[in-house]
């Protein structure tokens, strides 16, 4: 789902799974049917973990390339990627308004970030490499088991690593490789989802014991 400046409208970007002619766009609220557009690969947009807006436009990461989607426009075009092994696994995120792209090696022990500082030229710089402290982790942690999925987030002004691991852990790790917090629960899982604060407050939250604005989610544990 994204805005459509021109018109104010909310649409939906659609890629059906039985049609390899294109993609659709659907004006929400519109009672005329989704609108074909051409689409340079649905294949790769379906099978990537989600997308970033940004500058206007959706971006995914797919084969050592990025796909985008001008919402403006509503026209694809394709982006320069920083190489990633073809093992790695590797998605984009947003660091303080620039394109971020994280992956996560074979062996599951580093994670390398970079950063598009030059948008319109396509120039990227590689922002930190982080080894996960996977020692630390066998101490602190019983049978913490394989990393199932890395996510880069930034919170505050600082960027961290999320990783999902099979005991029902979500780690939260430094640009430094250094474990600063986590969290236990079951079927807990994280999303590509961000939280802006624009959002409206709900009075709900503020209600709550313990309450505080702008807290981050983890404790020390």
């Amino acid at each position: 789902m994204y805005p459509h400046s021109p018109t104010g409208e909310y649409r939906l970007l659609l890629c059906p799974e039985d049609d390899q002619s294109g993609s659709y766009v659907f004006t929400l609220g519109s009672g005329q049917p989704p609108r074909h557009v051409d689409c340079p690969s649905d294949k790769e947009l379906m099978n990537s973990p989600g997308s970033i807006l940004i500058r206007g436009s959706l971006h995914w990461h797919a084969d050592n390339l990025i796909m985008v989607f001008d919402t403006t426009a509503e026209l694809f075009r394709q982006m320069r990627s920083p190489i990633v092994p073809p093992n790695d696994h590797a998605d984009l995120f947003e660091m303080d308004d620039m394109l971020g792209v994280l992956s996560l090696n074979d062996e599951e022990t580093i994670v390398d970030i970079w950063v598009m500082q030059d948008y319109e030229g396509q120039v990227w710089a590689s922002k930190r490499r982080v080894e996960l402290p996977i020692a630390e982790l066998m101490v602190q942690l019983e049978n913490f088991g394989d990393c199932w999925n890395v996510e880069a987030t930034y919170w505050d002004g600082d960027a961290f690593v999320l990783a999902k691991f099979d005991n029902d852990s979500l780690l939260q790790i430094d640009m430094d490789g250094k474990l600063v917090a986590s969290l236990h629960r079951r079927f807990l899982w994280h999303t590509g989802l961000r939280l802006k604060q624009s959002l409206v407050s709900h009075t709900f939250f503020p209600a709550l014991e313990g309450y505080v604005v702008n807290a981050s989610p983890f404790h020390l544990t």
